[in-house]
């Protein structure tokens, strides 16, 4: 049985294939200077604010340890990133903030259930078809979650930067995943997995795939058509 962390792993692992240089150029501007902490320029992200009813962050009053920061921090400082599309356990583990052995096994069980193929002994790649249909008539039904109160977060779904202008005659208040380091207040939806707002951090392309899924998990019937170009786009590769 697929879990949550599974889908996660997959769509990782063809950011490793889809790498280029325009990929990586986006980081920065898409994740907005209030994800960075590095500048003490940049304004302070406010803490939870236990007063503030309506506002809630998470159960925690941060989301991100020293560990986690500094990964974040080291990978967003970089001038120039090296382009490299083979990836290894340790770094799929390092990269979603998850452990070794949860990496292991979600490869693991996304061969069994076809969402990746074995090349030879070693290599592994993406079966595209299964991933895109998966995410279209599966992530809905299988990753299932209700909004829930008003936070502070990430954006995501049809409010996420990406898609922002595409969206943009959507008139009610955005969803985010809950995160004491996000940018925007809105609606509350549970990521796909628990590291989500660590990993897209550093992966503007898998925030973008991420916040696809969340199209087809909590959208109109009307956003979801409208996002079935994006779902092409992935099936065919280098998006």
């Amino acid at each position: 049985m697929l879990k949550n962390q599974d889908l996660l792993v997959a769509l990782k692992i063809l950011s490793y294939e889809e790498s280029n240089d325009e990929s990586l150029l986006l980081t920065k501007e898409l994740q907005g200077k209030a994800w960075m902490h590095i500048d003490n320029d940049v304004e302070k992200i406010s803490k939870y604010d236990i007063e503030q009813e309506d506002l809630v962050v998470s159960n925690e009053l941060d989301d991100f340890d020293s560990k986690e920061l500094l990964i974040i921090d080291e990978f967003l400082q970089e001038s120039k990133y090296e382009i490299d599309n083979q990836w290894t356990y340790r770094k799929l583990a390092k990269h979603l903030f998850i452990s070794l052995s949860e990496a292991n096994n979600a490869v693991k069980r996304c061969i069994a259930a076809g969402l990746l193929f074995q090349l030879g002994a070693k290599r592994i790649k993406v079966n595209r078809p299964v991933l895109v249909n998966f995410i279209r008539y599966g992530a809905g039904v299988s990753f299932y979650t209700e909004p829930g109160r008003i936070v502070r977060g990430i954006p995501t779904s049809y409010a996420a930067p990406v898609f922002k202008e595409i969206f943009a005659s959507s008139n009610s208040t955005p969803p985010v995943w809950p995160c004491a380091r996000g940018t925007a207040k809105g609606v509350a939806i549970n990521p796909l997995y628990k590291s989500v707002s660590k990993a897209v951090m550093i992966d503007s392309w898998l925030y973008k795939q991420l916040a696809l899924v969340d199209i087809f998990r909590i959208g109109t019937a009307r956003e979801k058509e409208e996002a079935l170009p994006f779902l092409e786009k992935l099936n065919k590769g280098k998006i």
